[in-house]
């Protein structure tokens, strides 16, 4: 697919890959019904293919070998005008010139076009950094505190996620496979209930419950107090690690029972004839045992609590900003949602290397700590 045009008595013609060249004699009135070496398109067979129109639209053919002479164009098939683009590159300068402002891009090291004002275009080409981005992480003043941040309530995030939900889980697994308890087919199911909701509704209805001037939470059980749960970072941090306990415990409350309902029986009537009360049993012969089940999927719950993006993102958005950090990073934000951050996918600076980086440190602390788990469950089974 190309153009042809008539200018100066001749008829020019010339696709996205070759230039305008001349190809023939234009007819003396009217635009030519013939190119040589072509096919011309009636213009009616455009207007019906709407394919085809969208191919004409879109060609660009240059006008010349030089890339700042512009490219032709067309909206209507009939008809074309010449763009040409603000920007000229010279080569021997190595920069790229806005023509309209008079703003000289400069090429840097590191693949991209600078002004001397800082502002970098779009384009560029790709260069080697080598371990310029890891490094930068450890070493740019602007990042070193913030990621500091965030990478220590990653791991309190992480680890609380999964010990405060077991602990729930646990106990009331306990409590409910006691026979003398009334109605527990009733109240597990009830206490399930949280497991069965969408996690991405759950964050954004208890997101509108901690709402410091409407939410329920201030108005029902602190009576109408302003607290502000999501402006405060300590504050959010509880608010966000209370919905995720919500949404989780019912996890391990199924897992536990069955866990339980699975011991042996005779272990805890021989630990009780021996004398072992309540409390000795569940730390001796209980949890030890439940802990053989459960060590793989508390491993793997780690993993995906030290990267639940989804909680944290649809509940606060990582809220609230951390005072001088770029890249808009927030006091509840864990590393996954602060690589979020860094990538510029939600807007604002984009910074894909650095990003880059980050997940592959990401990556690496969670195998490796799976890893040390993996092999510390071993010893567990010892108790079997």
């Amino acid at each position: 697919l190309g153009f042809a045009i008539v200018e100066d008595g001749e008829i020019k013609a010339g696709t996205a890959e070759s230039v305008l060249d001349v190809v023939g004699p234009a007819p003396a009135a009217g635009a030519p019904t013939d190119v040589p070496g072509w096919t011309v398109v009636p213009r009616n067979e455009i207007i019906s293919d709407k394919a085809l129109q969208q191919e004409v639209i879109a060609l660009r053919v240059p006008i010349s070998d030089d890339p700042n002479a512009g490219s032709l164009r067309t909206n209507d098939g009939s008809s074309a005008a010449i763009y040409q683009s603000t920007f000229q590159w010279d080569a021997e300068a190595q920069t790229i010139t806005d023509t309209a402002s008079g703003t000289v891009y400069r090429a840097n090291d590191t693949g991209n076009f600078v002004s001397d004002d800082g502002v970098m275009l779009p384009t560029g080409w790709t260069a080697n950094v080598g371990f310029a981005n890891f490094v930068r992480l450890f070493t740019d003043p602007t990042m070193v505190q913030p990621l500091a941040m965030v990478t220590a309530w990653t791991f309190v995030w992480a680890i609380l996620s999964v010990v405060i939900p077991f602990a729930m889980g646990l106990i009331f697994a306990i409590i409910f496979n006691d026979e003398r308890v009334k109605g527990r087919r009733i109240l597990r199911t009830l206490f399930i209930l949280p497991y069965a909701f969408p996690a991405f509704m759950s964050a954004l209805l208890f997101r509108g419950m901690f709402n410091a001037e409407f939410g329920v939470i201030n108005e029902f059980f602190f009576g109408g107090m302003n607290i502000d749960w999501l402006g405060d970072p300590w504050l959010a941090r509880m608010a966000v690690l209370f919905v995720n306990v919500w949404l989780t415990y019912p996890y391990y409350f199924l897992v536990c029972t069955g866990a339980i309902q699975a011991l042996p029986a005779d272990a805890l009537e021989a630990a009780s004839i021996d004398g072992a009360g309540r409390v000795r049993q569940l730390r001796s012969i209980i949890l030890p045992l439940v802990l053989v089940a459960t060590a793989p999927l508390l491993i793997s719950s780690f993993a995906f609590s030290f990267n639940n993006f989804t909680i944290i993102y649809m509940f606060n958005n990582g809220g609230p900003a951390i005072p001088g950090a770029p890249y808009a990073l927030g006091s509840t934000d864990i590393l996954i949602s602060a690589i979020w951050d860094i990538s510029g996918v939600s807007g604002g600076k984009a910074d894909y290397g650095l990003a880059s980086a980050l997940s592959i440190l990401v990556f690496i602390v969670v195998g490796v700590i799976s890893a040390i788990a993996f092999r510390q469950t071993k010893k567990l089974e010892e108790y079997q």
